[in-house]
């Protein structure tokens, strides 16, 4: 088995093949690592340090790992399993994600021989923007300054609580450790909303415009029920549209049944469902 770092001058033929495996580490400008045999690339590894997903305090090294080719022979899977651990391990990671199309459980056996966990289990549900998404004018959404960054991860670590998301429980987890200089630049990345009623901050928001993603939506736990999530999301959506997006999507866990209910309601599909499995550090200790 070969591995190429992204930048070697031999890796660009194989670079072609796997651009949409490479999108989310070419967008973070991550250095990443493509894994070959017999001229056929089998999966890439990506490095970076958090926070990316929260899944460990701000600073730590993590990995992430694409599985390109999942028909590959057993041991071809195997023998990639084992060298992209030990990449991320030479690099001193305190956590391997790797993700997989949900039915690829053959694939994902051979990660968890080296002691890969089940974490997640999600869909990536998209939604045409091609009608008017008209909120009520019943809420007020006011722009996040960038001062104002503390004020809206505070209201989040509250407001996002009680999901069966444990990819968002845990990143609540380290929320409060995120630096001012990070979210500063944070701000900048996304539009983040405080959503109002009668002047008292019921929910928040925040969308990614250029990418056509719903990052996050939170309704107070005492204000639930009022129909405001929905509000939210028409509110979101139409955002988006306005600044030219074809495309909403977001990712929401396959036991979130009260949101999937929403986000269909309102047009969404599910386009594809995903496992992730993690190795930890502390797994080997």
């Amino acid at each position: 088995m070969k591995v190429y770092s992204h930048i070697d001058p031999d890796a660009k033929l194989i670079l072609e093949k796997i651009s949409k495996y490479a999108q989310q580490a070419e967008a973070m400008k991550l250095p990443y690592w493509i894994f070959v045999q017999d001229s056929n690339p089998i999966g890439i590894v990506a490095i970076g340090k958090e926070p990316i997903n929260l899944l460990a305090p701000p600073g730590t090294p993590v990995a992430f790992v694409n599985l390109i080719d999942a028909k590959r022979p057993k041991e071809d899977i195997e023998a990639f399993a084992c060298e992209a651990l030990k990449l991320a391990t030479e690099k001193n990671v305190g956590y391997v994600l790797a993700t997989f199309p949900f039915n690829e459980s053959a694939a994902i056996s051979q990660f968890e021989k080296l002691d890969f966990k089940e974490f997640d289990d999600c869909y990536r549900m998209v939604c045409q923007l091609d009608k008017t998404f008209e909120p009520s004018s019943g809420l007020q959404f006011v722009q996040v300054k960038k001062e104002e960054m503390r004020k809206f991860i505070t209201l989040a670590e509250k407001f996002l609580e009680g999901s069966p998301d444990v990819t968002l429980t845990e990143a609540l987890k380290h929320f409060p450790e995120l630096p001012d200089e990070f979210l500063t630049v944070y701000n900048s990345l996304e539009e983040f909303y405080f959503v109002t009623k009668d002047q008292q901050i019921v929910g928040i928001l925040n969308i990614k415009t250029s990418e056509g993603r719903i990052s996050n939506i939170g309704v107070d736990p005492q204000q639930r029920g009022k129909g405001y999530g929905r509000q939210i999301m028409l509110f979101g959506l139409e955002q988006l549209k306005k600044n030219g997006c074809r495309q909403a999507f977001l990712r929401v866990h396959v036991e979130n049944k009260p949101a999937i209910h929403l986000y269909e309601s309102l047009g969404f599909t599910k386009a594809e469902r995903y496992r992730r499995i993690i190795w930890r550090e502390q797994n080997v200790k």
